[in-house]
């Protein structure tokens, strides 16, 4: 039954829809889940990745619920999902002798050879069952259930007000519920008892499973500051002065009493006994951090690389998009995606004898893991840790040059680039802070000092090209305007976003970070006439360089959205 006959979903779901409904009062027919339902789950995810990476926040609910009620079902009629996807495998488990095996069977087996054209019936109809089925990992299903689980979390944290009754309200709980899952499918027999040797890594799976906890060190650094500041204010703590607490946590250790009938509950059943929740409690944002980046390092050596042949990428053939992957990869979409098919890979997707790499991006991978890190590494309160992570999201920017069409990507990686060396030259600013505001400006002279101000000449550097990128973006915007008459250039503009008050920024704490006050003043003058009238500026500040303002540890810039004019009199 493909999913053409099925009654269509409504965008407004009753409670009845809800994830927490047993898979097995939907329908009349109970039945075991088999190959052919597998094969409507993953075009179910597919439509649903589909709705989620257009925004379609109607459609793309009702459609993750019903991925996850049925992947609750799958995993209440088979503990290992992969037994129904793949193939079993055709070596011999022993070295005892296969008396009963045919002769020409094994030749063919064992050695390839053509014995007999017309093997026995019914090593046939196995070969006919086995060869329908196109190659999957193990872990296709986990990937497809975590990823589902990853998605429902980010609609969550994006508005509570979307869960239904009975359904978690909070963001981790779907996060954390979708970690388990991609460490049981980590786990499986299949993949643990070396009863076969595919090489092949899920990439997939490794990058969302990264995605994941970055969404976790987040929510974590909201939490920690949140709580912080309620503490400040209920001890009447001057405005600015709290104390942080790094390993907070805005879930608990225990796990909640989640009804038989709950995916949540099926998952507990699964998982390995030392659960993420229990390991990640205590964790700080930077730890779980490291775990992630582990997890990227993995999924972005095995991610298929467009420039080679298939005979060198080892996981080309589960690529997604390809007729053997569940989806394509719109769940790694990003807003700040350049135009063309980087940002939409299905534009081409319903197009007969359409490239299946097209729907694949490299670069969007990168650009989207890379600008995910760098959002908490902005919001850390360690100047140490800061530029730990946004050095680590450089390195992957920087390695998108050599993987991406420039043309298209050129804008958004200068901008993000020059985010990233902005915080690297920020990071040693507070430890500096204290001695300049005593007067002592012999620390202007250290090896900090200087490394502080390499790092934010880089970062206006990049910020003045990412500037004329975006000029050139507007000038073929407006072309194409006058050319079409009402052509829509949005795509071509929106790919570079002003980063003008992120360069007056770069500029104001290089200019206190400055000994030679003529350079100072100039600085100053750069930062004043870049922001217009929304800086007010006294530059009558003597002799002694002026404290530099503290480093943002509440909420990192965003490509300069909610920036604040910064007073430096």
């Amino acid at each position: 039954m493909s999913l053409a006959t099925l009654p269509p979903i409504q965008p407004i779901p009753s409670s009845s829809s809800s994830i927490l409904s047993s898979p097995r009062t939907k329908g009349k027919e109970v039945r075991s889940a088999d190959y052919e339902d597998w094969e409507n789950l993953k075009e179910l995810f597919a439509r649903a990745a589909e709705r989620y990476d257009a925004d379609d926040i109607p459609e793309a609910l009702p459609l993750l619920r019903a991925v996850i009620r049925e992947c609750h079902r799958f995993l209440i009629d088979h503990p290992d999902p992969s037994v129904v996807y793949t193939n079993p495998p055709l070596h011999r488990s022993d070295r005892s002798p296969d008396a009963i095996t045919p002769t020409e069977e094994r030749l063919t087996r064992d050695w390839g050879m053509d014995a007999d054209p017309s093997p026995s019936p019914n090593y046939s109809a196995h070969r006919r069952r086995s060869s329908h089925r196109a190659a999957e990992l193990p872990t296709a299903f986990h990937a497809i259930f975590g990823i589902a689980l990853f998605l429902m979390g980010n609609l969550v944290a994006q508005d509570p007000a979307v869960v239904l009754p009975g359904e978690p309200d909070q963001p981790s709980t779907y996060w954390l519920a979708a970690l388990d899952v991609f460490e049981t499918g980590e786990n499986l027999p299949s993949r643990t008892g070396g009863s076969h040797f595919d090489t092949a890594e899920d990439w997939r799976m490794a990058i969302v499973w990264g995605r994941t906890l970055v969404c976790l060190a987040d929510e974590k650094v909201t939490y920690n500051i949140k709580m912080a500041k309620a503490q400040a204010d209920a001890s009447a703590t001057p405005t600015g002065e709290y104390c942080y607490y790094p390993s907070g946590s805005s879930f608990s250790m225990s796990e909640p009493q989640w009804p038989p009938t709950s995916p949540f509950h099926a998952i507990a059943q699964f998982r390995p006994p030392v659960t993420r929740r229990m390991s990640l409690y205590s964790a700080s944002a930077h730890d779980i951090m490291v775990l992630a980046m582990d997890q990227f390092s993995r999924g972005i050596f095995h991610m298929p690389h467009p420039h080679y042949s298939h005979t060198h990428n080892p996981s080309f053939i589960h690529t997604p998009g390809t007729t053997s992957g569940p989806a394509h990869s719109a769940y790694f979409s990003s807003s700040c995606a350049p135009p063309s098919h980087y940002s939409s890979p299905y534009a081409t997707s319903s197009a007969s004898g359409a490239d299946s790499s097209v729907s694949f991006s490299r670069p969007k991978e990168l650009f989207t893991i890379a600008s995910e890190v760098l959002g908490v590494a902005e919001r850390l309160t360690s100047g140490s840790q800061r530029h730990y992570w946004a050095s680590w999201a450089d390195s992957v920017f920087n390695q998108m040059k050599n993987e991406a069409d420039m043309d298209a990507w050129r804008g958004p990686i200068l901008s993000a680039r020059g985010r990233c060396w902005l915080v690297m030259g920020s990071a040693p600013v507070e430890e500096m802070e204290s001695a300049l505001e005593a007067g002592n400006t012999e620390v202007l002279h250290s090896a900090e000092a200087e490394e502080a101000r390499e790092g934010l000449a880089m970062a206006i550097s990049f910020f003045e090209r990412a500037k004329g990128q975006r000029a050139i973006n507007l000038a073929a915007a407006a072309a194409a305007r006058s050319a079409d008459g009402d052509g829509d250039s949005s795509a071509t503009s929106g790919a570079v976003d002003d980063v003008s008050p992120l360069l007056v920024e770069a500029l104001l704490v290089l200019a206190n970070l400055t000994v030679d006050e003529n350079k100072r003043e100039e600085l100053y003058t750069r930062a004043q006439t870049e922001a217009g009238e929304d800086l007010q500026l006294d530059l009558d500040i003597g002799d002694a360089a002026p404290a530099p303002p503290p480093a943002e540890s509440d909420q990192g810039p965003k490509d300069g959205e909610g920036d604040e004019p910064m007073d430096v009199s």
